[in-house]
């Protein structure tokens, strides 16, 4: 009987392993359906990301090729324009188009890497441009504030045209028109600045400007000139307390020479009336035609007796001078009416007033004189020589 009972007790125990080891297995097969679906979404988040990978890749492949692209499109048209370009940091020339080195007159490798204050002329460097002590902001500031900072393109963006000297290769200089602007080149701030020769437009705005200024006849001054020449010197007058003459001549009996020999004899006339005061003046004074045969001078630093003295001599040189002509030798007097800067002159309109009385005077008393007028009534005529 115990042994039955044994043999029960062992097939009770065989079954409850079994059951055990059913239980166990079911429970591994659950962890393995587990495991298996965190790998299949560990395997889809994988291949999630390698398509992100994939696509980031193929973005900054186009992006390099996009920007390789726009680079390629940057040097072509930079090196399409006839302005030169060049691309500066920290004040070093680091890029520039083909335009640049022919404007400068010296290669490409000794453009790049030279300091671009060693294209501009040193009068238009600034103390802006020493940062020692100081930040670059406060360096601008303060030169920007003192008024002499010429040289503010070279560090910050401009908004305007800057008109500057620049120096080529040969140490020879020109005038250019520059403007600069921020670039971001290779990852860092830089400024591109654009630089355009205006050296024919410097000429042309002489040219015109002196067109503007002189008269076309005789080649001196007119009376635009005169007027603008005669308040600055009023204004150095006044400032230095020196004194200023202002002489007004006419040819005498101008007409008749006009009638008898014809007006381009007259020309001739007045052009030898314009040579002869001009080699006789000198080279700070002022002289003009400003008016048909009516000339005048500003003599700065000449007082009243200078001034007649002066005056007087020109006459005589006038009066003793001899034209050869076509139509055979003709001579000419002058009158001449002057005066001196006095304390009441708001400007030149009171001499210019009174140096007329004066040129009146000496077409009443006779012509061919000079007469002085000190204030209005007080006169004296000047004894010829």
């Amino acid at each position: 009987m115990s042994e039955i009972e044994s043999s029960q007790d062992q097939e009770k125990d065989s079954k409850k392993e079994l059951k055990t080891m059913a239980r166990r297995l079911m429970r591994a097969e659950e962890q393995l359906v587990d495991y298996e679906r965190l790998v299949d979404r560990t395997q889809h988040l994988l291949n999630k990301r390698i398509e992100e990978v994939e696509t980031a890749h193929a973005s900054i492949s186009k992006f390099a090729k996009e920007l390789e692209n726009s680079e390629s499109r940057f040097r072509q048209l930079a090196d399409a324009a006839f302005e030169a370009i060049l691309i500066h940091s920290e004040s070093l020339i680091v890029d520039c188009n083909e335009a640049a080195p022919i404007l400068y007159g010296i290669s490409r490798d000794e453009l790049i890497g030279s300091s671009i204050y060693s294209r501009v002329h040193k009068s238009f460097h600034s103390n802006a441009t020493d940062w020692i002590g100081e930040t670059k902001r406060k360096a601008i500031d303060s030169a920007h504030e003192r008024g002499d900072d010429t040289t503010f393109w070279l560090h910050e963006p401009t908004r305007e045209p800057v008109e500057v000297t620049h120096v080529r290769g040969d140490e020879t200089t020109f005038p250019v028109e520059v403007r600069s602007r921020e670039i971001n080149h290779k990852g860092e701030t830089a400024l591109v600045t654009a630089v355009r020769d205006i050296t024919a437009h410097k000429e042309l705005q002489a040219k015109l400007e002196h067109m503007a200024n002189s008269d076309p006849l005789t080649g001196v001054g007119n009376r635009r000139f005169f007027v603008d020449a005669g308040k600055r010197e009023y204004f150095r007058a006044i400032r230095y307390r020196q004194p200023l003459a202002l002489l007004i001549l006419d040819v005498d009996y101008f007409k008749k020479i006009n009638d008898t020999y014809g007006h381009d004899i007259g020309d001739v006339a007045l052009c030898e009336m314009a040579n002869i005061c001009s080699l006789t003046l000198r080279s700070h004074d002022i002289f003009a035609r400003i008016g048909g045969e009516e000339f005048a001078a500003i003599l700065p630093a000449s007082d009243t007796q200078g001034a007649a003295i002066f005056a007087e001599r020109l006459r005589k040189v006038i009066e003793t001078n001899v034209i050869n002509t076509d139509k055979g030798p003709i001579s000419f007097t002058v009158s001449v009416g002057v005066t001196v800067l006095l304390d009441e002159d708001e400007g030149i309109e009171g001499m210019l007033h009174r140096a007329d009385m004066g040129l009146y005077q000496a077409k009443e008393g006779g012509r061919n004189r000079v007469v002085v007028i000190r204030k209005s009534g007080n006169k004296y005529t000047v004894p010829r020589i």
